[in-house]
C-alpha cells in the first residue's frame, strides 16, 4: 500500500499540469482577436499503411485550417493529398517509404524552407518563415524525431540517445521570430521534453491546465497517451486546441488556433 501511495504521488506530480488545477501555460486569447493575427493548424500523423485518405480529406474541407502538417506521408499520401493543392498554394513535401515522410500545406506564403536532418538521413524536419496577413511572421519546425527502437527500415536507430531535439533546441535558443514547433514527437509531454531541448522557459506547451488531449493509440481504447505536441514562445495565445475524429490513422489529428 505504501508503495502504491508513492506511485500514486510520483506519477500525480507529473500529470497533474494536464488538468485544470494548475494554471494554463500559454494564456487564452482576447475574443476580440483579429483575424489578421490568427491562424489554425492541423497536425495529423496518417499512419503510411492507411489507404483511406478519404476521411483526412473530408476532416480538412470540414475544419478549414489554415496550415496543415501531415506526417508518415509516402508517395500514395502525397498524390491523395494533391487535391489540397488549390486551397494550400505553399507547399514543402519531403516523402518516403520508411514511415517518416513529411508535408506541409499553407494558405500563407512559406519563406526560406529549409529540409533538416537532426539525427537520421531517413527522418525530415522541416523550419520554415510563415507571414501572416497582417505582416507578422513566425518561424514553425515541424518535426518527427524516431525512437531509440529498433525498426525494420530504421535498423541503425536502436539504442541511440535523443539528439534531435537537443539540436533543434540550440536552433530555438538563437530564433530571429516568434517560434512554434509541432508534430508526433514520439514521447510524451511529461518525459522531460524541456529538458531533453534545453528550452525551458523558451517553449511552453498548450496542453498545460487544460487537458491531455490523447492523439495516440487511436485504434485502441484503453491504452491512449498524447504524442503530438504543439509547443509555442511566449509571444502566442491560445484561441483553440481540440482533438479531432477518428481518420482510420492509429493517431487522432490535433488542431490548434493560434494569437500571434
Amino acid at each position: 500500500m505504501i508503495g502504491l501511495f508513492i506511485g500514486l504521488a510520483v506519477n500525480g506530480y507529473y500529470l497533474i499540469n494536464y488538468t485544470e488545477i494548475v494554471p494554463v501555460e500559454v494564456p487564452w486569447a482576447n475574443t476580440s482577436s483579429s483575424s489578421n493575427d490568427t491562424f489554425s493548424l492541423l497536425i495529423t500523423n496518417v499512419k503510411m499503411s492507411n489507404n483511406d485518405a478519404q476521411p483526412l480529406i473530408d476532416l480538412v474541407e470540414k475544419s478549414e485550417p489554415d496550415l496543415i502538417l501531415a506526417m508518415e506521408v509516402n508517395n500514395w499520401w502525397g498524390e491523395q493529398l494533391k487535391v489540397l493543392d488549390k486551397k494550400y498554394p505553399y507547399t514543402q513535401q519531403t516523402l518516403n517509404e520508411v514511415a517518416y515522410g513529411m508535408s506541409l500545406y499553407s494558405k500563407f506564403p512559406l519563406k526560406d524552407v529549409k529540409v533538416n536532418y537532426l539525427n537520421n538521413e531517413n527522418v525530415p524536419s522541416f523550419i520554415s518563415s510563415i507571414s501572416l496577413p497582417n505582416g507578422s511572421t513566425f518561424t514553425f519546425h515541424s518535426v518527427h524525431p524516431v525512437p531509440p527502437t529498433n525498426f525494420k527500415n530504421l535498423p541503425d536507430n536502436e539504442g541511440q540517445q535523443e539528439s534531435a531535439l537537443k539540436k533543434l533546441g540550440r536552433i530555438i535558443e538563437v530564433r530571429e521570430f516568434p517560434t512554434l514547433v509541432a508534430g508526433d514527437l514520439n514521447d510524451v509531454v511529461w518525459s522531460h521534453v524541456d529538458e531533453l531541448t534545453g528550452t525551458k522557459n523558451i517553449l511552453y506547451d498548450v496542453r498545460v491546465g487544460r487537458g491531455f488531449f490523447n492523439s495516440y493509440n487511436a485504434e485502441n481504447l484503453f491504452m491512449r497517451w498524447p504524442l503530438d505536441h504543439v509547443f509555442v514562445t511566449e509571444e502566442f495565445k491560445l484561441i483553440k486546441l481540440e482533438r479531432l475524429q477518428y481518420i482510420k490513422s492509429d493517431h487522432y489529428p490535433i488542431i490548434v488556433e493560434l494569437e500571434l
